[in-house]
């Protein structure tokens, strides 16, 4: 058995019925055939099957019982070693790990987000955020095959992008860390949050409307409708109000 329904839905094979119905219900939205251009409109049909076929599996406790207990024999009894030399085993032990940092980086993050007046005053979100920022780090760098590093890099870049740091030498790191993303994820299921992530980071940090423009026009082509998209439309506006100061008052980074 080759299908991984667990990294379908992106949730954890412990995962309850309750998470792994959010999983399905978010995901059923990014990838429904009618959100997506006609160009794209066979990859999603292809998604969104494999995303219902993942489910109806999953929700039921017998048929999830059933397909685990043959999940779990086909990944002990699977080619034993790859390029690296590294097992299945080897593997699932590695996500089981990378879980630990995300769900590490997630509970701090709740925290943070949740912070008082008095914890804001106190530092503790502060400290909570770094805490989340180097649990998502966590995964990113010594787990970057597993199923939680793409969601893990992109929390990661979020909480870096909401640093109040506009060094020289920061904004080149990070803008070399937007870039390592897309690289590696060109097509992945986080790519759009991190577009409008970088969105503002080139708009609201680098103050460079050009390039803002392109990442905006790559949203509304490929991914028009999505709940995103609230988000993208609102950084247009505030664009448009920043495209029409004179000339003399924008700040610019490149000639």
């Amino acid at each position: 058995m080759d299908t991984d329904y667990y990294k379908i839905l992106e949730v954890h094979p412990e995962a309850g019925i309750e998470v792994i119905e959010k999983a399905y219900r978010a995901l059923a939205v990014r990838y429904h055939p009618d959100k997506h251009l006609p160009s794209r409109k066979r990859w999603a049909e292809e998604k969104f099957k494999e995303l219902s076929a993942a489910y109806s599996v999953l929700k039921d406790p017998a048929q999830r019982r059933d397909y685990d207990r043959q999940w779990r024999h086909a990944q002990r009894t699977s080619a034993s070693a790859s390029s690296a030399g590294s097992s299945p085993a080897a593997h699932d032990g590695h996500n089981e790990e990378a879980y630990f940092h995300y769900r590490m980086g997630l509970a701090a993050l709740a925290k943070a987000q949740k912070a008082t007046g008095l914890d804001i005053l106190l530092g503790k979100a502060e400290s909570e955020l770094e805490k989340a920022k180097e649990s998502f780090e966590n995964v990113v760098r010594r787990y970057p095959e597993s199923k939680y590093a793409e969601e893990a890099y992109y929390r990661w870049l979020k909480i870096l992008n909401e640093t109040p740091d506009h060094s020289e030498a920061f904004l080149r790191k990070l803008e070399e860390r937007f870039e390592a993303f897309e690289e590696k994820f060109p097509s992945g299921s986080w790519t759009a949050e991190v577009k409008l992530e970088f969105a503002r980071f080139r708009l609201l940090k680098q103050k460079d409307i050009r390039e803002t423009k392109k990442i905006l026009h790559f949203l509304t082509t490929y991914y028009d409708d999505s709940p995103l998209m609230r988000e993208a439309r609102a950084l247009g506006e505030y664009l448009q109000g920043v495209d029409k100061k004179p000339a003399g008052r924008r700040e610019r980074v490149h000639g």
